[in-house]
């Protein structure tokens, strides 16, 4: 069973925290966060697929052991990457059995549910870190990612829709121990299994030392009760941001709703920090008899997310 560890959180919860299994929803009693707020977090991945550790079948070559980019996002109650106990997605499928985002993608930046879209670039070797910011407010307080071990029939990490927000304030940093979990869309056992689709499919499962049961399986260790961790992640909070004034739809030249630090797609606007990147051009000859009028003269360019933002557009 995977362990959480949660920092900075009262005592109660902290027990109540502990006992919950990470790739599991989860649940934090109720009381939201202010969604006139937004918060900047970073993630880091720590992996630890190390062959001292984890000696049975360790891939050497073709690939050797490493991680692909992580896929996150932030987002509400109606949206899931992957839920432990249920079928995989189409897109999960894909991602877990051979690292295709293509479908996943169509879950971007304001659509179903979702407000922050973020990735992390791959750790090349078993063992390693990787990370990213992301924005949550207090109506998409949850995040969730993923992150598949390469090689490997249809095996990944994960978070699911875990709630940084906790009785109205929003968490200073958390740690989360994680298992390798199986997609249950194909019934390879070892690494480097041939293709051997899983019909129908099975529900997403966590892999321990003790199950799947199968001799073969690369991650069978019978004498153990429990694996050392395979990846940890901590997230930890930057910074908040206050809502500056109210959008006026009306005012808006486009539907993208527009955030001085960055196009996010709910109502609120918040205090930039430094001005836009601006392109102007001069009419140098007007139309006459009838020509066609001048195209838009200004062009305004937003970030979509933290990930396209340049770290120097924020003062954090």
């Amino acid at each position: 069973m995977a362990h959480t560890r949660c920092l900075s959180l009262p005592l109660a919860l902290l027990l109540a925290v502990g006992a919950l299994c990470v790739g599991a929803r989860t649940v934090y009693p109720s009381g939201g966060c202010d969604p006139q707020k937004m918060t900047v977090y970073k993630v880091l991945v720590e992996t630890a697929w190390d062959r001292d550790v984890f000696p049975k079948q360790y891939p050497e070559w073709r690939p050797p052991a490493q991680w692909s980019k992580v896929v996150g996002r932030s987002h509400d109650s109606t949206f899931s990457l992957f839920t432990l106990g249920e079928d995989a997605s189409e897109g999960l499928k894909k991602f877990a059995e051979s690292g295709d985002t293509n479908l996943l993608d169509a879950h971007s930046q304001g659509s179903g549910g979702v407000m922050d879209e973020f990735n992390a670039p791959p750790i090349p070797q078993g063992v390693g870190e990787t990370s990213a910011d992301f924005f949550v407010d207090g109506n998409h307080s949850k995040v969730s990612l993923i992150s598949r071990v390469v090689p490997s029939p249809d095996w990944f990490i994960g978070v699911d829709s875990f709630d940084l927000c906790v009785e109205g304030k929003w968490v200073e940093s958390v740690v989360l121990e994680l298992d390798p979990l199986d997609a249950g869309t194909d019934n390879g056992f070892t690494f480097t299994s041939p293709n051997w689709p899983t019909i129908p499919k099975k529900p997403v499962s966590r892999i321990t030392a003790q199950t799947p049961d199968h001799p073969a399986n690369s991650f069978y260790y019978p004498d153990r009760t429990e694996h050392p961790p395979i990846a940890t992640i901590r997230i930890f909070k930057i910074k908040e941001y206050e809502l500056a004034r109210v959008y006026n739809p009306s005012l808006a030249r486009s539907p993208d709703r527009r955030y001085r630090t960055g196009s996010i797609p709910t109502t609120p606007e918040l205090e930039e920090t430094r001005d836009p990147e601006i392109r102007t051009r001069t009419v140098l000859r007007h139309s006459r008899r009838g020509g066609r009028p001048c195209p838009n003269l200004q062009e305004t360019q937003w970030c979509g997310s933290s990930r396209d933002c340049d770290h120097r557009y924020f003062n954090w």
